[in-house]
Order: structure tokens, then sequence, then C-alpha cells
């Protein structure tokens, strides 16, 4: 009995050289599979191109973190900057504190907080001035600023270079602690030497907080957390800062004068 009649215009898949012609084109069912093809080839070509471009941009954000604030970031578990390095700020010397302030909080409200790029003393001065600026701006929200010195490539001692990492955090949790002993920054202190003396404080759980006047002390406190880390790494702990604006005595005077609390995270 002979079988069913094959159509004319199917290709025949036993003879490989079979091929529709004009007489007889091929079924829809065949055109729709080959734009699905086409498709699915487009899709992956476009996925490539995507995975490429965001490799790309992840080496260029550790590039910029550089390699000291990548390690700090894989013991502390800090954030690098993100993807397409859209979410940081460039403070420069002549940076006006309260428009970067405004800048934070109005980032901060309603997004992850940014992290803040320096270079030099005075542009370190410039940012914690707008952190602790900020912090007043964000005090409504009850949010709470704090923030963690990175190390990056690119400085000197003379114009170090850093990375503020900011962080929100609900401020019913951000009291200052009673009896924190004040350890005095001056324009001329050692950050190294600072920093093994805070780093002893921290071993201990004691409460430490540092105060610095003038621009050159707030700059040396921001090195001496950024070395504190380094030296703390071992001990499984971490430390972040939030920085306000006190008054001081000295010299028989009142001068103005940033204190930094310092908190202590436990790693392990």
């Amino acid at each position: 009995m002979p079988g069913p009649e094959r159509r004319s215009n199917e290709i025949d898949k036993r003879n490989p050289y079979s091929r529709p012609t004009a007489a007889h084109p091929a079924p829809a069912s065949s055109v729709l599979d080959a734009a699905t093809q086409a498709a699915i080839q487009a899709a992956a070509e476009a996925a490539a191109r995507a995975a490429i471009a965001a490799q790309q941009q992840r080496a260029a954000a550790a590039a910029m973190a550089g390699p000291q604030a990548g390690g700090l970031a894989a013991a502390a578990g800090i954030a690098g900057l993100p993807q397409g390095m859209s979410n940081f700020v460039k403070v420069s010397g002549e940076s006006d504190p309260r428009k970067v302030a405004g800048k934070l909080a109005h980032t901060c409200r309603d997004n992850p907080a940014p992290a803040m790029l320096t270079i030099g003393t005075k542009c370190i001065n410039q940012a914690v001035k707008a952190i602790c600026i900020a912090r007043g701006y964000l005090a409504e929200q009850q949010i709470e600023l704090t923030f963690q010195t990175a190390f990056r490539e690119g400085g000197t001692p003379d114009r170090p270079s850093v990375a503020l990492y900011l962080s929100k955090h609900p401020n019913s949790r951000w009291v200052p602690l009673q009896g924190a002993v004040e350890l005095s920054v001056s324009g001329t202190s050692q950050p190294t030497v600072v920093a093994g003396a805070l780093a002893g404080r921290c071993r201990e759980d004691a409460a430490v907080c540092l105060v610095g006047i003038g621009m050159d002390a707030v700059s040396n406190a921001v090195m001496a957390i950024g070395q504190t880390r380094l030296y703390l790494e071992g001990d499984g702990k971490d430390i972040r800062a939030w920085p306000e604006f006190v008054k001081v005595q000295k010299a028989g005077g009142e001068l103005n004068a940033i204190k930094f609390h310092i908190h202590v995270d436990r790693l392990r």
C-alpha cells in the first residue's frame, strides 16, 4: 500500500540536496524557525557584548579603588565602587562643603551611600566637613552617616589619595559613648603613630575618639583611621567613624574642631 502523499513544497529530509524553490517555497513554519534562530543568535551576541562591558567596568572600578582598598574590601566586607562608577562624589580643595553635603544627603535619602574620592589634605578636610553637614541634613529622616578610609593608588605623602566609603544607618544606634578617651591629633602628628594608639584602644574594646583642630589635623586623623584598619585586619576587627563639629578650649580660647567617634566592627 502506498504511503501518504508528501506535499511538494516540503523539504525532503532524506535528500540533503533538496531545497525549496520559487515554485515550491518553504512553508511558513520553516520561515518562522529561521527567524527564531536569528533572534536567538542576536540575543546571544548582545548578551556576550553586555558581559564583556560588565567585565571592563569591574576592572575599571578595581583600578580606581586601588589594591589596598580592594584588600580592605575583601577583609572588611566593604563594597567596591558601584558598577559603572556612577555612585561616587569627587571632592576638590575648592569644593563647597555645603553643596557637597546637599548632594550626599539627596543621594542617601533614597539610594545607597556613595564613596567620596579625595586627593590631598585640603580635599580630605572639605570631604569631612561635608559629611558633618550632611549628617545634620539627614537627621530628620533618622539617617546616620559613617565612613571608612581606604587608601588608593596615585597618592604621595604630601598628597594622599584616599576614598571615604560612606554607609548609612538608623541614627538611633549611633550615640556618643560615655567615658570615651579623646586622642588629640595635630597637624604634625604622624598618622602611623596615632593609628598605633587607636588600634591598641580598639583591641581592648575601649571607647575612643579622635579630635583634630585645623585642616592638617583633620587629614591626619582620616589617614590614621585608614592605617588603623590595616593594623586590625589580623585581629578580625574593623573600624568606622562618624564626625561632628565641636568646640574645644585651647590656649585660653574656644576653637572649632572635628571629633571622630570610632565604632569597632567585629568581622569574626
